[in-house]
């Protein structure tokens, strides 16, 4: 599985159907599980950001639907980062000439 950390910005639509949030989430988490992935983590935060999540996907296409799938609710703007664990960027430098 491949690791995404999700920042997101709520849109003025999500903040006018706030009393939503919870169901929005478990639903983005069913879209997520639906797709073969997993929602690790899910924070909401203070700053640039109003969420972050880390969602495991078995791909970048799926991820990619599952971005397309959430961004149908109008309530989100998000930039993706794929993520590697530090032992996967070891086994990359030892490969280094």
């Amino acid at each position: 599985m491949l690791t995404f950390i999700l920042l997101g910005r709520l849109t003025n639509l999500a903040v006018e159907q706030t009393r939503e949030l919870q169901e929005r989430d478990k639903r983005a988490a069913e879209i997520i599980k639906n797709a073969g992935g997993n929602l690790v983590s899910l924070y909401y935060t203070f700053g640039q950001y109003d969420f972050v999540a880390i969602i495991e996907a078995p791909s970048q296409e799926i991820m990619g639907l599952i971005l397309l799938e959430i961004g149908r609710f109008s309530t989100v703007s998000s930039e993706t980062l794929m993520a590697m664990p530090p032992e996967q960027m070891y086994s990359l430098i030892h490969k280094l000439p």
